[in-house]
């Protein structure tokens, strides 16, 4: 038997990241098999389900995949579960346009999960009751089980709340205090990876602790349909690359990687392993080195003083070794990056530098084009990606990786250098067959 949820938000901030790592915990806790997603393109909320729950995430995302694929590795990761938690993406509604495409109401409505709300509280009198009739009415093609309210005043706020909620007869699955749970530290690209915050696995427990004390898991399951498995789902490509190898830049550095992709490379017959551009002096020969997206601006200098992989990994790239780079991957490739009125030294595999800004360069879902390197050569089609980044790149403009548009606007990202292809663009491969055979199978640009 299988039940599943989402847990969604009023807006972001109402505290959903922070009481989803709590409901992992309590449930493995309690002894059920939990496997935990993410919707959207998120990659930092996953650190904390796989800290909470000793076990990959996986995100869910219709845009960078498609709405068949989220199906399918929805049911295909949650049927050896007892239970399936999905974090929802910023408000419950808010999406990318008004069909609500990425929007956590869309992939409630097409896994069929009901939706668990978090109720931002903390300026909210009578009109709380308000607010929770307009997203119990809003649309009547999801379900909404029931609401955690957060961030309340004190016992009296409490039972005023709940005393407006009554008429509604909406289910009040818990109440949380202003400042009860411990906050997860963010920065400016959002929360800090689980991996670098100190006390992590005590602040897990705290906040699992919190958790079990104030919500009632059996009343809350017991009001969740079971799922039911579909007999067929969607179906997926997987080329064959046997005897490809890939490596990715794993470490404190660089750890932006979607858990499905990275599977979808071994599913596909590539042997993958993890390499340290902080901690490694060299790496196996392979066909591919995948630098992901992270945090290169912060780490730059201990990088840069590793210059037995950099000189190892110039000579592996004169040699003809193809590099695929996003975001973080791509300010690694320059010749530094400034941060305030400092500049650290980086690679200059790519000229010129990065510098990085207050202010957000890029934001949200892009259709790019390849129009440099090997990958513009050998691949014709859009793909769609997404960018966060509050980075500007100072080079020369004449090798752009992609041509990308938004909104009806077109404008070049990254730089495309025969076998380097490094740009802003964040992708996720699962289920594009094509474009991973061409990226790791492909001929040489």
């Amino acid at each position: 038997m299988m039940k599943g949820f989402i847990i969604s938000g009023t807006a972001t901030g109402a505290g959903k990241s922070t009481l989803t790592v709590g409901i992992l915990a309590a449930l493995k806790h309690l002894g059920l098999k939990v496997q935990a997603f993410k919707a959207g393109p998120d990659y930092l909320d996953p650190t904390y389900h796989r800290l909470a729950l000793a076990k990959p995430t996986y995100n869910l995302d219709e845009i960078l995949t498609s709405p068949g694929l989220v199906r399918r590795l929805f049911y295909e990761k949650a049927k050896a579960a007892d239970v399936a938690v999905v974090e929802g993406v910023m408000g419950l509604f808010d999406g990318r346009d008004e069909q609500f495409s990425g929007s956590t109401y869309r992939l409630a409505k097409l896994l069929n999960l009901p939706v668990i709300l978090v109720v931002d509280a903390q300026n909210l009198g009578t009109t709380v009751a308000a607010q929770v009739y307009g997203y119990l009415k809003f649309k009547k093609d999801i379900k909404i089980a029931g609401i955690i309210l957060n961030k309340v005043s004190g016992k009296n706020h409490a039972e005023h709340l709940l005393s407006a909620l009554k008429p509604l007869g909406v289910k009040v699955f818990g109440v949380f205090y202003q400042n009860e749970l411990p906050r997860l530290k963010s920065r400016h690209l959002g929360l800090i990876p689980a991996t670098e915050e100190r006390n992590i696995v005590e602040i897990i427990k705290e906040i699992k602790d919190k958790v079990l004390a104030k919500i009632n898991f059996a009343d809350l399951l017991a009001t969740l349909p079971e799922l039911t498995v579909p007999k067929k789902l969607p179906a997926i490509k997987y080329p064959d690359l046997q005897g490809k190898r890939v490596a990715y830049a794993f470490d404190k550095a660089f750890n932006f990687y979607y858990q499905e992709a990275i599977e979808y490379l071994r599913r596909s017959n590539v042997e993958v392993f993890a390499v340290s551009p902080l901690n490694d002096s060299d790496f196996p020969p392979v066909d591919l080195l995948f630098l992901g997206g992270g945090y290169p601006e912060l780490f730059a200098r201990d990088l840069f003083l590793n210059q037995k992989f950099i000189q190892n990994l110039k000579k592996k790239i004169q040699g003809g070794l193809r590099v695929y780079a996003e975001c973080g991957g791509f300010i690694y490739l320059t010749s530094g990056v400034k941060v305030k009125e400092q500049t650290y030294p980086l690679t200059g595999i790519l000229p010129g530098e990065m510098e990085l800004t207050d202010k957000l360069q890029g934001l949200g879902y892009y259709r790019g084009k390849p129009v440099g390197g090997y990958l513009g050569k050998n691949f014709q089609n859009e793909i769609w990606g997404h960018k966060f980044h509050y980075s500007t790149y100072t080079g020369p403009q004449d090798n752009p990786a992609y041509l990308l548009r938004k909104n009806g606007r077109e404008a070049f990202d990254g730089v495309a250098r025969d076998n380097i292809f490094a740009s802003f663009l964040h992708l996720n491969f699962y289920g594009k067959a094509d474009l991973v055979k061409t990226l790791v199978g492909g001929i040489k640009g």
